[in-house]
């Protein structure tokens, strides 16, 4: 167990590291004698965690993502959300709370364009747990594999967009805007002609 303690704290300052200096000299620009460096912690020992930079750049991410989830507190598949409209502005009211509250974590993510290739896998799972949701949903319209991908893309670009432009609007109004102009039109799109009470809303 301490072991494991051991491991789990040098893996967090390293991830902490080159997140710090990659926001200063950029991904593609850091090595990772630098990031070692930055951690205070041996060369070689890196070697021990990790292979290479990019190893360590997926494991931030996929890091972050599982932080998501649990800030989040996703529905579990099959559990029914009695108001989903609502559901998704308070889940999206909390999704920018946490990019605020992690803001260079999320820079580093979503603006620097040399690690772009992390945010392949990372959306790809979103995508999987975005459509589990949608599941249940009737598809005649638009099959939920199609729904989900387009909610968790129009998700991250608009948090790029929030980012780039210095948190311009509040967490509370991203929600509302992510709510209103990605997730509602695409859940009514989806749920047109079937019974209210099949759809929650």
């Amino acid at each position: 167990m301490a072991q494991d303690k051991r491991i789990r704290r040098t893996q967090k300052l390293l991830g902490e590291a080159l997140i710090k200096v990659a926001l200063e000299k950029g991904y593609k620009n850091t090595t990772i004698q630098e990031v070692t460096d930055e951690a205070d912690i041996g060369y070689r020992t890196y070697f021990r965690h990790f292979n290479g930079l990019d190893e360590l750049l997926i494991q931030v991410a996929q890091d972050r993502l599982d932080n998501f989830y649990e800030v989040l507190d996703l529905p579990l598949p099959g559990e029914m959300i009695a108001d989903p409209i609502s559901f998704f502005r308070e889940t999206g009211q909390t999704l920018f709370r946490h990019i605020q509250a992690n803001e260079k974590t999320f820079r580093f993510l979503l603006q620097d364009d040399s690690s772009r290739f992390v945010l392949e896998p990372v959306m790809t799972r979103a995508c999987e747990k975005a459509e589990i949701l949608l599941r249940e949903l009737p598809q005649e319209n638009i099959p939920s594999g199609v729904a989900a991908n387009h909610i968790v893309s129009s998700a991250f670009a608009l948090m790029r967009w929030w980012l780039e432009n210095d948190f311009k609007h509040s967490p509370e109004k991203m929600g509302d805007i992510f709510t209103d102009l990605i997730v509602k039109p695409t859940w009514l799109v989806m749920t047109e002609g079937t019974p209210v009470e099949q759809t929650g809303t």
